[in-house]
């Protein structure tokens, strides 16, 4: 009875000392979206921009469908967070499984999820992988795009919409 009692204190004890170590969702996106502007892998609307240009760059979003189908950044990737390696493998690689993009900016709409999914994609062997926040993006007074419709979602088919801004954009016009 001792010997269970003393395996059951030190099952307590040992599980104690890792939930101690457990880091939310809030404080770790926080961190890392410090630690990526300190390091200079928070990319800036105009990287963003050239990135859509260049050749060896790819603009990935890692939003849900339904936040990607409701506004995202024109040129850009949907890659999810579900398999996002099976997203960029599609964008980022030919048929051998050799770079045709070496350097990413990961997407989404605070740069928190992006911050988080850029720690796996940095292991993949990319050159540059960057994180960017969509509320710049737009609050710059820069387009987005979108794939609704005034009836029902139809994959942006039928109606040809353009580019979105944000209201206080229109005023400046």
């Amino acid at each position: 009875m001792k010997l269970k009692t003393l395996l059951l204190t030190l099952a307590l004890a040992t599980s104690s000392m890792f939930a101690a170590e457990f880091v939310d969702y809030n404080k770790l996106s926080s961190m890392l979206k410090k630690e990526n502007k300190a390091n200079g892998t928070y990319a800036t609307t105009e990287d963003v921009k050239k990135a859509l240009k260049a050749k060896d760059w790819l603009v990935a979003d890692v939003r849900t469908m339904e936040e990607w189908a409701a506004a995202h950044i024109k040129g850009s990737v949907r890659i999810g967070r579900q398999a996002p390696e099976k997203g960029l493998a599609l964008h980022a690689l030919d048929m051998d499984d050799n770079f045709i993009k070496q350097n990413v900016i990961i997407v989404c709409n605070s740069a928190a999820r992006a911050s988080i999914e850029a720690e796996t994609i940095r292991k993949m062997g990319f050159k540059q992988v960057k994180v960017y926040d969509l509320y710049s993006w737009i609050d710059e007074c820069n387009p987005v795009v979108t794939k609704y419709t005034v009836k029902k979602d139809k994959g942006g088919t039928g109606l040809k919409f353009g580019n979105f801004f944000a209201e206080h954009c229109k005023e400046k016009k």
